[in-house]
Parts: structure tokens; C-alpha cells; sequence
């Protein structure tokens, strides 16, 4: 296991969008029936036998279980699942692009999908097959044609669900709604995977959550007014600090990493 992986990014080759796409619906519901300390085993049986989540089997009921796994780790161990419950619980309308940077850390098929989804311009038009061909691009001969359209609707359902993109039938670029909150948890993400100074402002994880490099360091100021992390932007210098967020043996881990 990678270090990041104890953080909770997870880098096997196979990820939840193979059968299912970032299930909001579902994290949200369970945030809200359990509390912010509940343990794996415990949001497991409220999903599995006390039917939170209001599947109609037994079987569906361990699926999705097993799927939010997945996607989310559940496992508070993980601090990018334990930070997502902590910041839910503060600023919940966050939750949209914050579980986005979480199943992105965890999800090959989706960070590739992105890929395609990062270049379009405003408004420009993301059809079905034109996924279908960047993940055959990305992973070439390994699908079915299939499982290259399912995997194509899982994603493109995704980044409809974060504002990534609009409509139904049809889908054209748009551009998320930016929170602080989703801010300063996607730079924790990007930190934790060695990402630092200017570069952290302007890498993946900002465009992510829809924000650009002045942006990023506006939310990451409020961030620190709310005693969240230490930053400091002057000169062109920019240094960030997480290790609030961090339990020891993570910042151990952490500076043993990187």
C-alpha cells in the first residue's frame, strides 16, 4: 500500500464507475442518518439491515454498501473520509464537489474522464461516443462496447451531478459553483498527494472544484480565518499548512512521503 492509500486515495485500475456512478444521493442520505463518528461497520448496517438508504432488497441493500465503499472508503481512518464528514457537517452544500475530489482521488476511470471534460469550452457539447472514445483512448482494448457505454454514462452522470456539465440528452460544458469549503478540501487533497506552493493553486484539484489560482487562494484565506490551515500568499510565495487536519501518525507519514 501506497502512503497516499493510507490517506485514502486508492490506485487500483478498476473503480466505481465501472457499475455506478458518484451516488450523491445515496452519501447524502447516509451523512444525514448517521452521525459524524459512526464507524464502517455501523453505516453498513443501517444501509444493509435497517435499509437507510430505502433499497428494495437485501441484495441491492449490500451492493450499494459495497459500492459506496468503494467510492468513498467509509472507513474514518482514511482522513479524506473523515475530513468529508467533519466539513459536511459544517458547510453541507459543499458535499456535491467535496465527494467529487474524493471518488476523483479514488477513481481511474473518472481522473481519465476528466481529461476529456477539463478541455471543453464553455458551453461546447459532450456527447456520449466522444467518451466512450477517450476512455478507449485511456484504456485501449480493455472494454467491451458495452461496458465503454455504460462507463461513458456513469461518468458523464458524474459531472452532470457536480455542474461539470448540463442537460439530459444532451450535454454541454458548464462550470461548478465554487465553495471555500470545496476549495480548501480539494488543496488538502492535493497536499496530501505532494503537491505544494503555487502549484498546488493552479493543479488539477483547483480546476476540479471550478477554481482558478487568485480564486483558490481567496477560499484558502477564509479557510485559515476559520482556523482550518495556515496560509500565506506574499511575493509570489505561497506556503500552505494542513497538519491541523492531520493526526500525528498522518504527518508522519505524511513527511515521510514527501
Amino acid at each position: 500500500m501506497s502512503p497516499t492509500d493510507a490517506f485514502g486515495f486508492y490506485s487500483a485500475i478498476t473503480g466505481t464507475h465501472m457499475s455506478r456512478s458518484m451516488m450523491l444521493e445515496e452519501l447524502t442520505a447516509l451523512l444525514r442518518g448517521t452521525r459524524e463518528d459512526a464507524s464502517m461497520e455501523s453505516m453498513k448496517k443501517a444501509i444493509v439491515e435497517e435499509n437507510l438508504l430505502g433499497k428494495p432488497t437485501a441484495s441491492s441493500r449490500e451492493k450499494t454498501f459495497n459500492h459506496l465503499r468503494r467510492a468513498y472508503t467509509l472507513d474514518s481512518t482514511k482522513v479524506l473520509w473523515r475530513l468529508l464528514k467533519h466539513f459536511t457537517v459544517q458547510e453541507p452544500q459543499a458535499l456535491p464537489l467535496m465527494a467529487l475530489v474524493l471518488v476523483y482521488c479514488r477513481d481511474l476511470q473518472l481522473r481519465k474522464s476528466f481529461d476529456l471534460v477539463s478541455t471543453l469550452k464553455a458551453g461546447e457539447e459532450l456527447t456520449r461516443v466522444r467518451m466512450e472514445a477517450a476512455m478507449e483512448e485511456a484504456f485501449p482494448d480493455k472494454y467491451s462496447t458495452a461496458m465503454k457505454k455504460s462507463l461513458a454514462q456513469n461518468v458523464n452522470g458524474t459531472w452532470t451531478t457536480t455542474g461539470h456539465l448540463v442537460g439530459r440528452s444532451h450535454k454541454f460544458r458548464s462550470r461548478p459553483k465554487p465553495h471555500w469549503m470545496a476549495t480548501t478540501y480539494a488543496m488538502f487533497a492535493g497536499y496530501l498527494a505532494g503537491v505544494r506552493g503555487q502549484v498546488l493553486l493552479d493543479s488539477v484539484y483547483a480546476r476540479l472544484v471550478g477554481v482558478d489560482p487568485m480564486i483558490a487562494a481567496d477560499h484558502l484565506s477564509i479557510a485559515s480565518a476559520h482556523g482550518l490551515l495556515r496560509f500565506r500568499n506574499a511575493g509570489g510565495v505561497v506556503e500552505t499548512d494542513f497538519s491541523s487536519l492531520l493526526q500525528p501518525s498522518e504527518q508522519l507519514m505524511l513527511h515521510g512521503a514527501h
